[in-house]
């Protein structure tokens, strides 16, 4: 099923290259700034950069809200610094433990991380930590997907609101990027897996 995605772009040089050699869907890539009066009813979800701005992105608080509310999908990347809508709350770090803080462990088996593992994500070119230090705390009833350290904090959520609507959150690095770490072979099937069950999944009608 083909998809329709909107990128809202806040950074020189366009988006990343990984979301170019997504096949089958269409991604629209638009000035953040620009987005304010486009119509988003149409598209199967909304990618937030890392690069947002997040001020911006409080002033349109109604609008996300209602793109939501239509059964949109959200999905943001990076530290939430400036919650720009009620389900979100501040980034917050872990405290800094040493190396088994940076442990990454799947909590719950969701098919978005299908064909790759917990271990996987913990180790990016044999390092550890790129993938996510600390959290976006997630609202009550989100599902965490990949949480980090013993404390098991959250880093991938997926909340399906009451009102209609699903955010999902990734409190690290652009998700994009650190998948491709170790190179498109492993990254490419992960991200195409996004936007395929994006698209599958969605109940935006066009």
């Amino acid at each position: 099923m083909s998809g329709r995605f909107l990128y809202l772009q806040n950074a020189w040089g366009g988006p990343p290259s990984s979301l170019r050699q997504v096949r089958g869907h269409r991604i629209d890539v638009f000035q953040q700034y620009d987005t304010e009066r486009l119509d988003w009813s149409g598209y199967d979800a909304v990618l937030v950069s890392m690069s947002a701005d997040q001020i911006h992105l409080g002033e349109m608080t109604n609008k996300i809200s209602a793109y939501l509310d239509q059964v949109g999908t959200l999905l943001i990347n990076s530290h939430v610094t400036r919650p720009y809508l009620p389900e979100l709350r501040r980034y917050e770090p872990m405290e800094k433990r040493g190396r088994a803080e940076l442990e990454i462990h799947r909590d719950n088996e969701h098919p978005l991380f299908e064909g790759i593992s917990a271990q996987q994500l913990t180790l990016r070119r044999g390092v550890a930590g790129f993938y996510g230090r600390g959290s976006n705390p997630p609202p009550p009833g989100a599902l965490v997907i990949n949480s980090v350290g013993p404390d098991h904090v959250a880093v991938d959520w997926l909340y399906e609101r009451p009102a209609g609507g699903r955010i999902f959150s990734h409190a690290g690095v652009e998700l994009w990027a650190v998948l491709m770490l170790e190179g498109p072979e492993q990254g490419m099937p992960v991200i195409q897996r996004f936007f395929d069950w994006m698209a599958s999944t969605s109940r935006v009608t066009a």
